[in-house]
């Protein structure tokens, strides 16, 4: 592998928790029923997915940019607290360990951009990485293979010499849909959330685990 890719809620940000809270209360909001349960599908895939499949469902007029605002503004006003939330473990030391042997990094999520930015920052990664892609702000989302065909085009590397790293279903399977290499975290902490990621190269449970040497040398 030539380059590796990134995505971040899950993967470098322990944020899933709070994502799903904050959809909650914003279709609450708006007079419409969601729990926990109905929230899981939808890991790896962006606002926009999530609340336009409600709306329809509720066969409401709810405006999809105004929902999907007000979700972001309940989010970043959760997490204005710094100790709202964390990286994943050993998320930041992986990437810094990449970085430091040089190897391109991007990173390729569907939250939206401020979100991205901000934590990349305040976790003082942001400068590691040769490529950041948002989600929102493609027309379509993962388990759609545009992020990581776009991303891997930045990077001016093909797809089949990225390796992507991914927690979420519609994530794998949108990396291996693009030609990818594929490392899913299977985070233990979301075991019931019936994410099946059997679609990818390799499965870890801690990103501690992931073999920097071994990952760098595979072919496709």
């Amino acid at each position: 592998m030539k380059a590796v890719i990134f995505d971040m809620d899950g993967v470098i940000v322990d944020s899933e928790a709070i994502h799903i809270k904050t959809k909650m209360q914003t279709l609450r909001e708006y007079g419409i029923n969601c729990t926990r349960q109905d929230c899981l599908p939808y890991f790896g895939r962006s606002s926009r997915a999530f609340f336009s499949d409600f709306i329809t469902r509720a066969a409401s007029s709810i405006s999809l940019d105004e929902i999907v605002a007000r979700k972001h503004q309940l989010f970043l006003e959760y997490i204005a607290d710094n100790d709202a939330v964390h990286p994943v473990k050993g998320a930041i030391a992986l990437i810094k360990d990449f970085h430091n042997r040089q190897v391109p990094l991007a990173l390729a999520s569907s939250s939206v951009r401020r979100n991205i930015e901000m934590f990349l920052k305040r976790f003082g990664i942001y400068d590691c990485f040769d490529v950041v892609m948002s989600g929102a702000e493609l027309l379509h989302s993962k388990p759609n293979p545009e992020i990581y065909l776009l991303t891997a085009k930045k990077l001016g590397i093909k797809p089949q010499e990225c390796a992507v790293i991914e927690d979420a279903e519609a994530g794998v399977t949108a990396a291996k849909r693009a030609g990818n290499y594929c490392v899913a975290y299977c985070n233990p902490d979301y075991r019931d959330c019936g994410q099946n990621v059997s679609a990818a190269d390799v499965q870890v449970d801690s990103l501690n685990d992931i073999d920097i040497g071994r990952l760098l040398v595979q072919r496709y």
